[in-house]
């Protein structure tokens, strides 16, 4: 019996194609949690309304972060303050071959022409893609990338007494839990031998000035300020065996002993003196980085026990690198999970340190013994909700401080109590026209 050959399925209309629009919302977090950077990110969120709401939510946040916990290093801010320039940007080696970064890179506003050149700029900050400056009475928060910032005034001063007052160190924090576009600065006065904490909010605009604290041997500090931002924790060198922490969460200081190896060292005739930094891993927990020699670095960890608190050594290793230099090296800061080390008189001035496994991450050549790695914003900006109480804007710096100086007949004149506050503060304007630029340029 001869078989029947088999006939064609009838099809009722044309065949359905699949398109990116028939994804789910999962399988587009799964696609976009594959990305290498943050800038990355940013460029694929643009793709479509959709996308860009998916890449905002706080858990796919959450989860990108657990997968790339630190995000790229873009660069080095090296201050220029004592020769009456502003900060100068020097690119990272991953900027000139990864063509996010480098489209980050060349979107942003790297040369911070929005200062209007204006030499009386300081950089005191640097912590997750913000700069903290300083000129004056006015300090401004601003991200290169995005072009976002936040004028600040600072607090008018009491009465000042006859030996006057000063501030000896701005510093840059995490904000709000919950709301990652908010940031605090924490500021502190020196008045003889005592001293006082001052805080600001971005997300109440306002400043909070806590009471003097007398005791503390001032003249004993050694500035720069020493943050571990996430931790919410601000350290200052005091002498050989320790050092003065202001804990931002009680606002209050005490003095926190060196870990014992780096106190021997200190009384040692022979020995060089220990260098040492602190900041925060990529993990946020406040860390101790020391060099002892040229190659030996210690990695410590602040942890809690019925005294208070003390250094733990959480890992120490040479770093091979290292081992030829004849030259002196010194930690200059850790932010994130990443040391930079300065080298005298070497042919790089600066090195990054990757503290996750000690290993070199970049080197710069610039000799200037003051500078900030730049790491890429995390979350990107314009995947965050700002403040509710931060009203977005397009001024310059400089427009703002004018804006708050001598606000136009338009505007309503602030009274004193509400420029005290800080809330003529300029927020955030959401700008990534430069990323969806690049974008279009690829489509």
């Amino acid at each position: 019996m001869t078989a029947t050959p088999a006939q064609p399925m009838e099809t009722t209309g044309a065949a359905i194609a699949t398109t990116v629009d028939s994804l789910k919302d999962d399988n587009i977090e799964d696609i976009l949690l594959r990305l290498p950077s943050p800038a990355s990110l940013a460029r694929a969120a643009l793709s479509s309304r959709r996308w860009r709401r998916v890449a905002s939510s706080p858990d796919f946040h959450r989860r990108l972060r657990e997968r790339h916990p630190s995000p790229p290093v873009l660069g080095l801010f090296v201050s220029q303050g004592d020769l009456g320039q502003l900060p100068v940007f020097h690119p990272s080696a991953s900027v000139r071959s990864d063509p996010d970064l480098a489209a980050a890179a060349r979107g942003g506003d790297f040369l911070l022409t929005r200062l209007e050149h204006n030499p009386a700029w300081r950089l005191r900050d640097c912590r997750n893609g913000r700069l903290l400056l300083c000129r004056g009475d006015f300090l401004s928060v601003y991200d290169p990338v995005s072009h976002q910032h936040v004028a600040v005034c600072r607090p008018p001063n009491e009465p000042l007494p006859p030996s006057g007052t000063e501030y000896i160190s701005d510093c840059l924090l995490q904000g709000e839990d919950g709301v990652a576009a908010s940031f605090r600065l924490v500021s502190v006065q020196r008045d003889g031998q005592r001293l006082r904490a001052m805080e600001y909010r971005s997300c109440t605009l306002d400043w909070r000035c806590h009471p003097w604290v007398d005791g503390i041997d001032v003249p004993t500090l050694h500035t720069p300020a020493m943050p571990a931002a996430t931790s919410g924790l601000i350290f200052w060198r005091c002498d050989k065996s320790s050092s003065l922490l202001l804990d931002t969460s009680t606002m209050t200081f005490s003095t926190i002993p060196l870990p014992v190896p780096l106190v021997i060292l200190w009384t040692h005739p022979l020995r060089p003196r220990p260098v040492y930094a602190i900041g925060d891993t990529e993990a946020g927990e406040c860390c101790l980085v020391s060099n002892l020699g040229r190659a030996m670095f210690q990695v410590w960890l602040l942890k809690k026990n019925n005294t208070g608190h003390a250094w733990e050594l959480e890992k120490q290793g040479q770093i091979g690198e290292f081992a030829s230099f004849n030259r002196r090296l010194r930690v200059h800061m850790v932010a994130a999970g990443l040391a930079l080390v300065f080298c005298i008189g070497s042919k790089y001035s600066h090195i990054i340190i990757d503290l996750k496994n000690l290993s070199l991450k970049d080197k710069f050549l610039c000799h200037r013994s003051m500078a900030y790695p730049f790491q890429m914003p995390w979350p990107p900006a314009g995947l965050v909700a700002t403040c509710e109480g931060s009203k977005p804007q397009t001024y310059a710096c400089g427009d703002a401080e004018r804006q708050q100086e001598a606000p136009s007949s338009s505007r309503k004149r602030k009274s004193k109590d509400e420029v005290s506050s800080g809330k003529e503060t300029v927020g955030p304007s959401i700008s990534i026209a430069c990323l969806e630029n690049e974008t279009s340029k690829k489509l």
